[in-house]
């Protein structure tokens, strides 16, 4: 959720603008970010928070990676897929080895790379 990982600052933070847009199209929102403050503010009152990454994969139909937490990278891959709905990710920071993804049966979206299917 925050503008930068390790950091409550959500000034300018390209999560607000993806989450009023999804929003906007009907989307139900689950998030995490273990610093962000949103303090209620929109679009942030109308999406769920959730206290871990894997708890916020949870029934997710496609997750965004939108701020390079470390976090990210310690998740086990496999534990990740088990509790989606849908096992596609889009990595919009290229954090992920979208090879090592597919291989655990994701497909992955990513910015400026290939479109990877499982």
């Amino acid at each position: 959720m925050t503008f930068r990982p390790s950091t409550e600052d959500m000034r300018e933070a390209p999560s607000t603008v993806l989450a009023s847009r999804l929003l906007a199209e009907g989307a139900a929102l689950t998030c995490w970010g273990p610093l962000a403050r949103p303090a209620g503010a929109e679009p942030w009152n109308q999406a769920e928070r959730r206290p871990s990454v894997l708890e916020a994969l949870t029934d997710a139909d496609a997750p965004m990676i939108i701020t390079e937490w470390h976090d990210h990278l310690d998740t086990d891959g496999a534990a990740a897929r088990s509790p989606m709905r849908t096992p596609v990710l889009f990595d919009g920071r290229n954090l992920l080895d979208s090879h090592t993804l597919a291989q655990l049966g994701f497909g992955c979206r990513s910015v400026g790379r290939a479109t990877v299917r499982p």
